[in-house]
């Protein structure tokens, strides 16, 4: 089995416009990542009606990076399939 290499990814707990969010960093590009599944690329118009609350913990920053990544479905799927 392969060791897949992934991108760090940093996280922060958030509210945007009011909403639930966590705001991660992956690749230098920030997205915002809403409690009800949408994700969205941050833009500078949102820096006003954000507030950043403070650390996301490892499992949460896994869980970000497997949603941003099509979730465990397309995870799976699209796993390198190596034969012995």
């Amino acid at each position: 089995m392969r060791t897949v290499t992934q991108p760090t990814i940093k996280a922060k707990f958030a509210t945007v416009h009011d909403q639930a969010a966590r705001i991660a960093k992956v690749n230098q590009a920030l997205y915002v990542i809403y409690d009800d599944g949408r994700i969205e690329d941050f833009a500078i118009e949102m820096a006003p009606f954000t507030v950043v609350l403070g650390d996301c913990q490892t499992a949460d920053v896994q869980a970000m990076w497997d949603r941003i990544a099509g979730g465990a479905a397309q995870i799976a799927c699209s796993r390198l399939q190596e034969v012995a």
